[in-house]
């Protein structure tokens, strides 16, 4: 699945444009830094979501495809940290410091160490000892041979790709591998053949090859097998009846037996990137001249336990977020351990410096206010003109009742309902009308009459609904959601139970991971009322059930909350 069909865009900032601002109430560079922050922030929850995809196992990559996320990931937060920076030179000056150090956490998880290119470049059977790291290839040495062997080790490989700068070619090759898909391996097979066999060596170190390989034939050919790994090497490839003067050749090819399809599904169920799963090639005199080759020796099953075993151990440092355990935590830099709280950190406190800039809730200034519902959510929101009755205008701190814009009604008719019991805060419930002491403003809302964007941080849960219900555009409802906090097995779980929802409510759907996108377009806005209630619903549900849903399959789930959504239709506010 491609990055893109998880990234379309919402609407929000066509309608939340500079203009709503009262004016002078922000500077235009820190409005366009707030927006940029909001669409970047977008693609590194999408990038996220695609580690949580390889977490489960039901993709398996190259390795180089998860440096190159994690990579692109660090890329991606340096412009968040720059955008912060923007929007407040002075409170984020030193940003930049607390990102060097969770980006170097990261990539060094992600990276690996390449087999040294440095010689050795080729060693006879009498140099390989007891002890020695190869000693495991002198098993593969007949006795009927005299014990006569030549053997190029990895080394020559790893300084075959330096050589001729292969490893970005490679690289952009082995990044389109996904095991399983066996059109896929077999097109990239033979391109990364290709880049092997038109590589060349120094004439010094091929003369060399070819001398050592005339003085173990003897006048004779020789056969050469070509071994993947180390102690347990397995043979992905054989030549027979090759002459010494074409020993070159015949290496080349044998190296480009570590790209047939077979021996890259070996690799990659190893969870091994292509610089740390060696190449041995091991030259014998030949017993007759037969002029045979083949690869694709191996022929073992698939694995994608190892893969996810490597990503286990990043887990932590990339996509775990450690933040927001809490309802009303305010995110501070020494609290992120991972890049996704980075992100989290980014998104948060530009959002806090939007609503500094245009007027605290509790100042009442410029449309922005307070949502205080009955259940323990509450809702920063911005007024763009028509998304709240006048009676609201004077008053920093707003309820439901307040709210005229149509699909916010809608979705918050839902989300309220009390078929769902939401448990009762700890903190307890602000005075009626005062501001919530709630610090953090990762859950807002932008109205107008007949349109919304609503975004909930509930703990460690993120959703996000959009609608447009005007007579005059295009209708749609938007939806998205993004899981942490149960185990992997239960964020899979809740994906698969609200894509199950979805689909039947006639939305098109993808998901990725613990990520999940919802798309419904209609020409009646009715319907897309009564999808906009049912977001809601299922909002409340999936916050309050929690992990509790694990036990639930996808059509077992869906069923349990049909019949919620029936007795709250019954049961109305």
């Amino acid at each position: 699945m491609e990055g893109g069909s998880l990234m379309r865009e919402f609407g929000l900032f066509s309608h939340w444009t500079f203009e709503t601002f009262a004016p002078g109430s922000i500077p235009r560079s820190k409005y366009n830094a707030f927006r940029d922050i909001h669409r970047q922030s977008a693609f590194c929850f999408s990038q996220l979501a695609r580690f949580d995809e390889l977490v489960t196992g039901d993709c398996v990559v190259d390795w180089c495809t998860v440096s190159k996320l994690t990579n692109r990931l660090i890329m991606s937060i340096r412009k968040l940290v720059d955008l912060l920076q923007t929007m407040n030179p002075v409170e984020f000056m030193d940003a930049h410091d607390w990102f060097a150090k969770l980006g170097f956490y990261a990539r060094m998880a992600t990276e690996h160490a390449a087999i040294a290119a440095t010689p050795p470049y080729h060693l006879t059977v009498s140099q390989i000892r007891q002890g020695h790291p190869m000693a495991w290839i002198t098993s593969h040495v007949p006795g009927k041979s005299g014990g006569q062997a030549l053997v190029v080790p990895p080394s020559l490989y790893q300084y075959l790709v330096e050589a001729n700068d292969l490893r970005p070619q490679l690289d952009i090759l082995l990044r389109q591998l996904e095991l399983g898909d066996e059109a896929l391996l077999e097109a990239a097979s033979e391109k990364l053949a290709s880049l092997v066999l038109a590589a060349r060596l120094p004439e010094r170190l091929q003369a060399e090859l070819e001398i050592e390989a005339m003085e173990l034939a003897g006048g004779g050919h020789l056969d050469l097998l070509v071994f993947a790994g180390d102690a347990d090497a397995v043979l992905i490839g054989r030549q027979s009846g090759v002459r010494a003067t074409d020993f070159f050749t015949a290496w080349l090819k044998a190296v480009s037996c570590k790209f047939s399809p077979s021996a890259l599904t070996l690799r990659l169920s190893l969870g091994l990137a292509d610089e740390e799963h060696p190449l041995t090639v091991l030259a014998r005199p030949a017993r007759e001249a037969s002029g045979e080759d083949s690869c694709d020796l191996w022929t073992g099953e698939p694995d994608s336990r190892p893969l996810v075993r490597r990503m286990a151990q990043i887990v932590s440092r990339v996509s775990q977020l450690h933040v927001f355990r809490a309802q009303g935590e305010a995110l501070r830099p020494e609290q992120c351990r991972s890049l996704h709280d980075l992100v989290c950190l980014c998104l948060e406190r530009g959002l806090s410096q939007i609503f500094a800039f245009a007027g605290e809730p509790s100042r009442g200034l410029a449309g922005i206010k307070q949502m205080r519902l009955e259940i323990p959510v509450v809702i920063n929101t911005f007024n763009l003109g028509g998304g709240l009755f006048p009676t609201a205008a004077e008053r920093a701190v707003i309820s439901m009742e307040d709210v005229r814009s149509i699909p916010a009604w809608s979705f918050l008719l839902g989300l309220v309902n009390p078929v769902v019991s939401w448990p009762v805060p700890e903190h307890g419930e602000a005075p009626h009308g005062e501001a919530s002491p709630m610090p953090h403003y990762s859950s807002y809302a932008v109205l107008s009459q007949f349109f919304m964007h609503c975004t909930l941080r509930l703990e460690q849960n993120l959703y996000a609904v959009e609608c447009r219900c005007e007579d005059d555009a295009p209708m749609y409802v938007h939806f998205r959601c993004m899981f942490w906090g149960e185990s992997l097995a239960e964020r899979v779980r809740r994906v698969e139970i609200v894509r199950a929802i979805l689909q039947e409510e006639g939305f098109v759907v993808e998901s990725r991971g613990n990520y999940l996108v919802g798309t419904r377009s209609c020409e009646e806005d009715v319907r897309l009322q009564r999808n906009l209630v049912t977001l809601g619903l299922l909002v409340a549900w999936l916050q309050v059930r929690g992990s509790s849903l694990a036990a639930l399959e996808a059509p077992e789930g869906a069923k349990v909350f049909r019949g919620l959504l029936a007795e709250s239709r019954s049961n109305p506010l």
